[in-house]
């Protein structure tokens, strides 16, 4: 949760690709400085150290998400404890800490509403369970690569309507006024409806928790100021025995030791939870995959999005049989790693480790803990989660890029969860295929006297014995493949023994509408007594289009495949057909 360790946010940052997420540009600006600082080995010092700082900042986040979740905060410290532990020992990217997140507890808390009051935690449990099999599941079937798919528009739109309710969220914790209202929009206006209710000695404690911290970061403290900030407020309201100010242990006991396994109550499960665990497994991976992708590891090894996938897995597993919420990759606890000297997985371990060690040491400290100071806590990470420069950059990215934006923010707002998920991940594949439609673009190429190709204007119509090489721009699938349709010169009934020269190099697979594009214009040339060939194809797209295309098609398409020299079998098909207008085209 902690928001730009290192990075003020100050700068005007460049244009982000519409592949990564947000946050990501941040956090590999963060890696990049932290690995010219540091050129040495790994040490255990350096990972204690860092362990603590992430401890530090674990214990108020872990607290806030617990909070957010609906649940005991305690249920977030355990999390932060096990995702820490295990994260740390299984993650393939060995410098990226799996805690708790934000958006997942807030999906938690969505998702949960719908049950008694009394049956909220079980039901809880068994969305984290299932969610982490999901996540093993996807990490098994080797589908890391599949969360690239979703935009960097619609992500944050998404999360950008997460952070805003996540804030009204916490105005009844904040004000101490219960709220009602079908959506936190309607119970936001009931709640200023009733502002005369505020009780002053939640609310004051809370403000002062932002104004600590707003200020103390710019102190020595540095990022240990957020336990500071939870720590003072609680103290005032210790010492002044404001006993109407809710505490941890007033929504949840703390056990004296490590939490008993806690098995799942089965008789809760519901199509809405399981679609609502699938829901909540896509939004922690997409956002661990954009952490895991920048944050190399420091003996050079790759990470593994798919690994990283059963890591995070096993990790919602443990923290959902021992009592805690959904984890994830942290963006803000991983850059504060990093930025804290981490040379290894152990790190993480000693970071959850010690989050431990407080829970069962201190756990009256922790109990005292007001309920408003971590509701302030979460209401300032989730502004400053808010990056104006980072949304304005995707609105001037284009219409598609505004689109996502605007329409999963909206959706998010007004619809539960699991359908704004489901709509973000629909309107990210929408706007891949539209978009990469439109970059499909045919160029006409000649083979020059000196054996070199040379791109000349396209034809309006295609000419009478004549070679025409054509290379396409842009990714063919079935709506690429209609725009490349159109894009075909006319031909003109009078016209004879044309020569279409397709070169397909670069093209892993042909599919089916492609493969009916090819067979409907090669009918055509054929009627005009033309020859077809496609040249530069690799292993894939040659058996691809063998296996489709239909037998007459086969017989009268020359196919050649690509050679280690780039064009070689373009330059062959050439020959051949000049040789063929030269000596027979008539006659044939």
């Amino acid at each position: 949760m902690m928001i730009d360790p290192g990075n003020k946010g100050n700068e005007k940052t460049a244009k982000v690709p519409d592949d990564q997420l947000p946050g990501e540009a941040e956090l590999k600006q963060t890696v990049e400085v932290a690995r010219h600082k540091r050129a040495k080995g790994a040490t255990l010092k350096d990972d204690a150290n860092a362990g603590l700082t992430v401890a530090m900042n674990e214990i108020p986040d872990g607290m806030a998400c617990g909070l957010l979740a609906g649940v005991s905060p305690v249920m977030g410290l355990f999390a932060a404890v096990f995702g820490g532990i295990v994260g740390g020992i299984f993650n393939s990217s060995k410098l990226m800490i799996i805690s708790t997140t934000s958006a997942a507890a807030f999906l938690l808390y969505q998702l949960t509403q719908a049950y008694p009051e009394a049956q909220r935690v079980d039901a809880l449990i068994l969305l984290v369970l299932l969610s982490g099999a999901f996540m093993i599941l996807m990490g098994l079937l080797k589908l890391g690569s599949l969360v690239r798919f979703v935009s960097h528009s619609v992500m944050t739109g998404f999360l950008a309507g997460i952070s805003i309710l996540t804030i009204l969220s916490q105005l009844p914790t904040l004000f101490a006024i219960p709220a009602e209202g079908a959506n936190k929009i309607l119970q936001t206006l009931n709640l200023f409806q009733n502002i005369h209710l505020t009780n002053w000695h939640a609310l004051v404690p809370g403000l002062a928790t932002i104004v600590f911290m707003l200020l103390l970061p710019r102190t020595p403290l540095g990022h240990k100021s957020a336990i500071v900030a939870i720590a003072l407020p609680s103290l005032l309201i210790f010492f002044m025995k404001w006993t109407d100010v809710e505490v941890v242990t007033d929504v949840g006991e703390i056990p004296t030791g490590i939490p008993p396994l806690r098995l799942p109550d089965f008789s809760l499960l519901q199509p809405a939870l399981i679609s609502g665990a699938l829901s909540l497994a896509l939004i922690t991976l997409i956002q661990a995959a954009g952490v895991s992708q920048s944050v190399p590891n420091p003996d050079g090894s790759r990470s593994n999005t798919s690994k990283d996938f059963i890591s995070q897995g096993i990790a919602n597993v443990t923290s959902g049989l021992f009592g805690g919420i959904g984890v994830g990759g942290s963006l803000g606890s991983t850059s504060l790693n990093i930025v804290s000297g981490a040379r290894s997985r152990w790190a993480g371990i000693f970071s959850g480790m010690l989050v431990l060690t407080l829970v069962l040491l201190l756990p009256g400290l922790v109990g005292n803990v007001a309920m408003p100071v971590l509701a302030a806590i979460m209401i300032f990470a989730m502004a400053s989660s808010l990056k104006m420069e980072e949304n304005r950059q995707v609105w001037n990215a284009g219409w598609g890029a505004r689109i996502g934006l605007v329409c999963t923010f909206l959706v998010t707002l007004f619809l539960p969860v699991q359908f704004a998920v489901l709509i973000g991940v629909l309107l990210s594949f929408t706007l891949y295929f539209f978009t990469s439609s439109r970059l499909v673009k045919l160029h006409r190429r000649q083979l020059t006297n000196e054996g070199w190709f040379e791109e000349i204007p396209m034809p309006q119509e295609i000419e009478n014995e004549a070679v025409h090489i054509f290379a396409v721009d842009g990714d063919l699938h079935f709506a690429g493949a209609r725009m490349l349709e159109n894009q075909w010169p006319k031909l003109d009934p009078q016209t004879r023994h044309p020569v279409i020269i397709l070169e397909l190099r670069g093209r892993n697979n042909i599919g089916a509408t492609l493969t009916e594009v090819i067979e409907n214009f090669y009918d055509k040339i054929k009627r005009a007594g033309g020859r077809f060939y496609i040249t530069e194809l690799g292993e894939n797209s040659y058996a691809s289009f063998q296996a489709q295309a239909a037998p007459e098609v086969l017989g009268g398409i020359r196919m050649l495949k690509k050679d280690s020299i780039v064009g070689k079998s373009t330059r062959q098909a050439v020959l051949e057909a000049q040789d063929w207008l030269k000596n027979g085209a008539a006659t044939n």
